[in-house]
């Protein structure tokens, strides 16, 4: 080998291998962006929790969709929350319309189940914490303290406006009123709530709240607005 064969070896080997990592990065890119595409264009029109009756049922509908862009998806929490979502038509499922599932307990078993792997990978989606937590309240089960899931759900998503109605109807289920912490939480929604003139949905809550969580009701309402105390006391007789 010549002085001159030497050299272009020496010089060259560096452009090889920097080529070569080049390459590689660039077929790694190429497949991240195939994977995060594919798991878009699979995803349903999921983007948050349903807090009412009429959008979980239709997020129900859309529950094969979400497991494939899940599936697809692997790794991405959001992805298997949106899968969660669509199981959201339990909290509801004393109405006939709601029930879509031959075994419910079955169901409910692949709800929580999905729950936990999004929360696993993702522990700060509020939204979750919230569905488990309802879920806790409407099923029963000695593995979920549902007051501490609720909690959970205050605590990482505390201005989330979208969830208050639905957070406020599970609070007031819960007996929340006992614990200090959920006092001042409840309270907080139900002041957010009057502010935006949203009396129809603390009507809903006092409804299903037990008479310690209606004393809580009343009471804050009283500090706040007390002739929205009067209407909404005129509207239960």
């Amino acid at each position: 080998m010549t002085v001159l064969d030497r050299a272009i070896g020496i010089d060259g080997s560096p452009h090889i291998w920097f080529r070569l990592t080049a390459l590689l990065f660039a077929i790694l890119l190429g497949a991240q962006c195939l994977w995060l595409v594919l798991a878009e264009l699979a995803r349903p029109s999921i983007n948050q929790l349903p807090t009412d009756m009429a959008s979980a049922v239709a997020a129900a509908k859309q529950r094969d969709a979400a497991f494939r862009a899940a599936s697809i998806g692997a790794i991405r929490s959001d992805l298997w929350a949106e899968a969660a979502f669509t199981y959201a038509d339990l909290l509801w499922g004393e109405k006939k319309e709601t029930i879509a599932n031959a075994n419910p307990a079955s169901t409910l078993l692949h709800a929580r189940a999905t729950l936990t792997r999004a929360l696993e990978d993702g522990p700060h989606q509020s939204s979750a914490w919230l569905l488990l937590a309802g879920l806790s309240v409407r099923f029963k089960d000695p593995g979920f303290d549902a007051l501490e899931l609720l909690k959970t759900s205050y605590y990482t998503g505390p201005s989330e406006q979208a969830l208050v109605p639905l957070r406020l109807r599970i609070a007031v289920q819960l007996d929340g009123s006992r614990d200090i912490e959920m006092r001042q939480f409840i309270s907080r929604d139900l002041r957010m709530l009057l502010a935006q003139n949203r009396k129809s949905t603390i009507a809903e809550a006092y409804n299903l709240a037990s008479p310690s969580e209606k004393r809580l009701i009343e009471s804050t309402i009283k500090d706040v607005d007390p002739s929205a105390l009067d209407s909404l006391q005129r509207a239960q007789r």
